[in-house]
């Protein structure tokens, strides 16, 4: 398994707010079955980011797609690469 960080914005849209329980849903799914690492908004709410634990870079973009922010088009400038811890490490 592997690391992966994906960065995002968000288009200006009420799905945004309409979908966000449905979003969280998703990322808490993730979570439990092992596939979320972390994930939250910026705090200037401009956008966020979701660390993910998958097997490889075509994994991850399954988990990204899965989303209902990714597939309402909700977020956008959607970046995901693969992120290699070096020092310190990630609680969950």
């Amino acid at each position: 398994m592997a690391l992966f960080l994906l960065t995002y914005g968000y288009h200006e849209t009420d799905l945004r707010a309409q979908r966000r329980d449905d979003h969280v849903a998703y990322l808490n799914t993730l979570r439990d079955g092992g596939s979320l690492v972390a994930a939250g908004p910026y705090e200037d709410g401009s956008g966020g980011a979701i660390l993910l634990d998958a097997e490889d870079h075509a994994a991850a973009e399954n988990l990204v797609a899965g989303d209902p922010f990714t597939q309402l088009d909700v977020t956008k400038d959607r970046y995901l690469r693969a992120w290699k811890v070096t020092v310190g490490g990630v609680t969950g």
